[in-house]
């Protein structure tokens, strides 16, 4: 008998979930804004969009995304954190969120405090890459040849302050290496400054350095992260090459402003763990090259809290600020 009620139960909340995620939202209906902190045409909005319709199907409301770039992504926080606590307002934000507001103090939100883990969307690598033209093919090679010029080293970044500047200021501090950081707006300039030979290295994200990597035109020498990725099966991870640090992953994930109530954050996030998983937008994260993750509250507020504090022991290490 007993064996029997859990069967019954469980068999109601998997065929239940979308109405009581509806239920834990407004009564009546209405749109669910998924607030994305950046501008359109990015990875991260390709991704907003594609969950947008199977997030709508399963949470029985219409989902409309909107983009507020600027202020490094403050503006779409803010819109956020300003928002009523019903679920209705959700940020889709990347891991330089996190970041942020350990570079520079005066920025009004700190994750975990004003904003609350939802779920993990997406999870990536970055790849430290020199140009095809550099004769080296391992990370000691660079290094070796590195020192032998005793030239400052001109590092590609995604701008100061971000994951790929704090990852090469750390990585040359490591390797004893003298780095000249050189940021950039942009993937396309920063991929196609290294390829022209007017910088010698830099990380990337494994998406965009993909193709250019499977072409010959960028050579990889470590990821970073906990482990070897789909895409470059043969490239060892930093951590195995005895470098530290350097396990963070870069990140896409939803959050609710706090003092939402856990219904609904539970709720939003069992919805778009859901979302996802499923073949469309799994797919389409795939061939951006990132993996899906779809993790819980719990899952992702874990991932949040195993990170920060390396970041912090990085910024530490390598003096960037931002006053």
């Amino acid at each position: 008998m007993k064996a029997r009620s859990w069967l019954g139960l469980l068999t109601f909340l998997l065929v239940a979930t979308p109405a009581l995620a509806q239920q834990a939202l407004q009564p009546g209906g209405g749109t669910v804004r998924l607030v994305l902190a950046g501008a359109p045409g990015s990875a991260a909005d390709a991704v907003a969009r594609v969950l947008a319709e199977p997030l709508a199907e399963i949470l029985g409301q219409p989902v409309v995304v909107e983009n507020v770039p600027g202020g490094g992504g403050v503006l779409g926080a803010t819109r956020v954190m300003q928002s009523r606590r019903d679920g209705m307002t959700i940020l889709s934000a990347v891991s330089g969120s996190l970041i942020g507001p350990m570079l520079d103090s005066n920025l009004p939100y700190v994750i975990g405090r004003d904003l609350l883990p939802v779920s993990q969307i997406t999870a990536a690598m970055a790849v430290f890459v020199v140009r095809a033209g550099l004769p080296v093919n391992t990370l000691q090679e660079f290094v070796t040849r590195a020192k032998s010029t005793r030239e400052p080293l001109a590092f590609g970044n995604y701008g100061y302050g971000s994951a790929s500047h704090l990852q090469g200021m750390l990585l040359a501090r490591q390797l004893g290496l003298d780095a000249e950081p050189v940021p950039f707006s942009g993937t396309a300039q920063f991929i196609s400054e290294l390829i022209a030979g007017r910088l010698c290295c830099g990380f990337i994200d494994a998406g965009s350095a993909r193709d250019f990597i499977r072409n010959g035109q960028l050579r990889p020498l470590g990821v970073t992260g906990p482990r070897r990725i789909r895409d470059l099966p043969d490239v060892p991870t930093l951590t195995e090459l005895g470098l530290t640090s350097f396990d963070p992953q870069i990140w896409q994930g939803v959050f609710l402003p706090a003092g939402t109530p856990p219904a609904i954050v539970a709720a939003i996030g069992r919805a778009m763990g859901e979302a996802v998983r499923r073949p469309g937008p799994t797919n389409l994260i795939r061939g951006v090259g990132y993996e899906p993750v779809g993790s819980s509250p719990e899952e992702f507020a874990a991932m949040i809290a195993h990170d920060a504090p390396i970041w912090r022991r990085i910024i530490e290490d390598t003096g960037v600020r931002i006053r």
